[in-house]
């Protein structure tokens, strides 16, 4: 029966690690879904910086939970504005373009051959070292909110 657990997971691990097209970067054809696209980074930002304010405000932020989802809040703040600003400079103004040069090298090409755009670019690139410790600090936050939510039920039920 181990054989059946070994099978699927290796199957797994094979169409997740050499997929035949990889679509982790979404691009946009027209300057509809940009615009679109943008918008949502935007309200998702200022949703994020009215949640930090929320929470300051009514002084919810003693609690570990709230204090986690903050700096959830926090982080995705960081991430919306570099994702709104490396989607400005790619998909925009066209400052920024990627050329596959072979499956594991890829060429960041600048107007003007600027190399401390092409860093600023590939540093922004890099927005799920914000969005990853966003989402984790969301999850503890949120856990630890449930966990002191079922304390408080079984103390008040005895």
């Amino acid at each position: 029966m181990l054989l059946f657990r070994i099978i699927p997971a290796l199957t797994i691990a094979v169409v997740t690690m050499l997929p035949p097209e990889c679509y982790a970067t979404q691009l946009h054809a027209s300057s509809e879904g940009i615009i679109t696209h943008q918008a949502g980074h935007l309200f998702f930002l200022f949703s994020m910086v009215a949640l930090i304010l929320t929470i300051s405000g009514k002084n919810l932020g003693s609690q570990k939970g709230w204090r986690l989802i903050q700096y959830s809040a926090f982080f995705f703040v960081l991430w919306n504005l570099d994702a709104f600003t490396a989607h400005f400079l790619d998909n925009q103004i066209h400052a920024v373009r990627i050329e596959n040069i072979s499956l594991w090298t890829l060429d960041i090409v600048t107007y003007n051959d600027s190399q401390l755009l092409g860093f600023a670019y590939y540093i922004l690139k890099l927005d799920h070292l914000l969005c990853v410790p966003a989402m984790l600090f969301l999850y503890k936050g949120i856990s630890n909110l449930v966990n002191d939510h079922k304390k408080q039920i079984s103390v008040n039920s005895k």
